[in-house]
């Protein structure tokens, strides 16, 4: 893929040379993985928010820097929009409740993106809520001063409304993945995550550079912490994915991409070169 470079891991027969002791995906595993990134598509997947754009210069001019320590909320569902956000490091998990006290993750903010654009351009209150999962450092970038340098500059409306283009995007792929079944929305969910986090040790082969843990897989898709860890083992089982401490590796692309296909729901690169 566009994204992944390879960093010289050591493979033999397409499968990566691991101690003997194979962890699974269990449902208790948490923590997320400290591995350094490659340069990634800031595009790549729409569960991972990241932009990098000359214009987001100028809407993050605007903002003033605020830390948010782990579990923190930076704006909760139902509150007035007045700001948005865009972080500096660390990482936001932006998600809706349900009345009956469930949760659907929306995505994943990390650096060089914005979120809470919804409620900029209208009265409306906040539909998501987002809160850091890592201790974050993050521009809060005020409704009026996005107002005043939107009309000296409209190319800010513009880009933000490109945003808020994609958001509605993400929002349709959710509902769609209502109608397919869990095997392929994990799959759909692995190749974004491939996109995103991938990088390739053999042609068919690629480690993600980050991790989530279980519950936050299925709540990316919409399944059950239980369904995500059943799933998860048969993609194990069948040598598509595997799992090594706190890191991630998919151990056959194509499979991978195969089942992902049946969904409708990934774009795919042209010579990527797998």
């Amino acid at each position: 893929m566009r994204s992944a470079q390879s960093n010289g891991l050591s493979l033999e027969s397409g499968a990566a040379r691991v101690p003997a002791t194979l962890t699974r995906f269990l449902p208790d595993e948490t923590g997320v993985s400290h591995a350094r990134s490659s340069p990634r598509d800031p595009e790549s997947s729409p569960f991972l928010l990241r932009e990098v754009r000359d214009i987001s210069r100028s809407i993050t001019n605007l903002g003033i820097e605020r830390t948010f320590a782990r579990g923190a909320y930076l704006y909760r569902q139902g509150e007035p929009a007045t700001s948005l956000y865009s972080p500096l490091t660390g990482r936001i998990r932006v998600f809706m409740s349900g009345i009956d006290g469930s949760e659907r993750d929306i995505a994943f903010a990390e650096p060089h993106s914005t979120i809470g654009e919804y409620g900029i351009f209208d009265d409306e209150p906040r539909y998501t809520s987002a809160i850091a999962v890592e201790d974050s450092r993050v521009l809060v970038i005020d409704r009026a001063a996005i107002m005043s340098a939107g009309r000296a500059d409209p190319e800010i409306f513009i880009e933000i409304a490109r945003r808020l283009a994609q958001r509605e995007r993400l929002a349709c792929m959710h509902i769609m993945y209502g109608g397919l079944p869990a095997r392929a929305r994990v799959a759909t969910l692995f190749v974004q995550l491939l996109n995103a986090y991938g990088t390739l040790e053999t042609s068919n082969t690629a480690r993600l550079s980050k991790s989530h843990r279980v519950e936050d897989f299925a709540h990316l898709v919409g399944v059950t912490r239980v369904t995500m860890s059943r799933e998860l083992a048969r993609f194990v089982e069948e040598g598509i994915l595997m799992k090594v401490g706190r890191e991630i590796f998919i151990s056959d692309i194509a499979a991978l991409r195969a089942l992902a296909d049946t969904s409708g729901l990934v774009h795919q690169h042209v010579n990527d070169g797998t």
